[in-house]
């Protein structure tokens, strides 16, 4: 079942849920909201993944070294639901997937492996990543609600390289690939202001962050946005949003360090109840 499904199913259940409740909801907020929509990412991605026999690899950016566009659209859905007046689960996933060929004018050491200097090498670098927090809200005035939250994310990177590279002394094809991943606590913050009964705007600022065990770091998500709903039920959102990722692991096999740094607007069609 995909993210899709699952969400349209919870949603039915949560409307059915959230109908029976006879509680006021502050303007600012919805008993049960659906979003689906695309975000168009900027990007800045650089690893570095040392191999297990002790060889320090190179810091590979891989917009630049590997030909990657700065510039993606990436598929996003958000779903939330409140129980009673103040309280609520939300729950956000996106995937960052990019991959490209590119002749290389430098050679790269990765996980032990060379590649060299005008080889054409193949690199592809995959960032899923999903959170669910349980959020308290608090009415400031008719027309505002603050937030706090707490929860959960989990994340999975997967990093491949692979083309023509210098293995054992010999030139020959080579293909090396490694991931990770981990769920890790979730910290979030928020503020609701209702401009009207179909046009808000929002903020949100939220933090993972893992220290423990063989993999440790932290994610940093900002984002400001406004709603607006045309229809009862039906609307638009536009976004602003920017997160930065940064992952060190420490395994058996292979040492590594990742920061990706991710910007740019969002749109999504919102249905609420």
């Amino acid at each position: 079942m995909n993210l899709a499904h699952l969400c349209a199913r919870v949603a039915v259940i949560a409307t059915v849920y959230t109908a029976a409740s006879s509680a006021d909801t502050p303007m600012a907020l919805d008993r049960v909201d659906l979003s689906f929509g695309g975000y168009l990412t900027h990007s800045s991605a650089n690893a570095r993944i040392d191999g297990a026999d002790g060889t320090i690899g190179s810091d590979v950016n891989f917009e630049d070294d590997f030909g990657l566009s700065d510039d993606r659209l990436v598929g996003r859905a958000r779903f939330g639901f409140l129980i009673g007046d103040s309280q609520g689960i939300e729950v956000d996933a996106y995937r960052f997937h990019r991959s490209a060929r590119q002749q290389l004018d430098r050679s790269i050491t990765y996980d032990g492996t060379t590649y060299d200097v005008d080889a054409e090498v193949a690199g592809r670098l995959n960032l899923d990543l999903g959170s669910v927090a349980y959020r308290w809200w608090v009415p400031a005035g008719d027309r505002d609600v603050w937030g706090v939250g707490l929860g959960g994310a989990y994340y999975r990177l997967q990093g491949v390289i692979e083309g023509q590279a210098t293995v054992d002394g010999e030139l020959r094809d080579a293909r090396v690939e490694q991931s990770l991943d981990a769920w890790a606590p979730l910290v979030e913050l928020g503020w609701r202001h209702a401009w009207s009964a179909d046009l808000r705007s929002y903020v949100d600022i939220s933090g993972v962050a893992k220290r423990n065990g063989n993999t440790t770091g932290h994610i940093i998500n900002a984002a400001v946005g406004v709603e607006y709903f045309p229809w009862e039920h039906v609307g638009f959102g536009m976004e602003y949003g920017a997160q930065r990722v940064h992952i060190e692991a420490a395994k058996r096999n292979f040492d590594g360090v990742l920061t990706l740094r991710l910007a740019g607007p969002s749109a999504f069609v919102r249905m609420r109840f």
